[in-house]
């Protein structure tokens, strides 16, 4: 506490970090929607990290497997 100042009880904004009332996570609905589209393409990011990783160990194994048969 500085100065004896004292804000308010509150929260800030899950997508752009502004202050508002406590117990709410957005400001207004175009942040809800900008936060869940940003959630929707991060979780595309990682279904596609984890497939193509899963396709490359398919991948690794199957050589390895043709190679041991050479």
């Amino acid at each position: 506490m500085v100065g004896g100042l004292r804000l308010p009880e509150h929260s800030h904004c899950k997508f752009c970090g502004d202050p508002v009332p406590f117990g709410q996570e957005f400001c207004d609905e175009e942040c809800r929607a900008a936060e869940i589209a940003r959630e929707k393409a991060e979780k595309r990011k990682e279904y596609l990290f984890w497939g193509s990783a899963a396709i490359v160990c398919v991948i690794v194994m199957a050589v390895g497997t043709a190679l041991k048969y050479l």
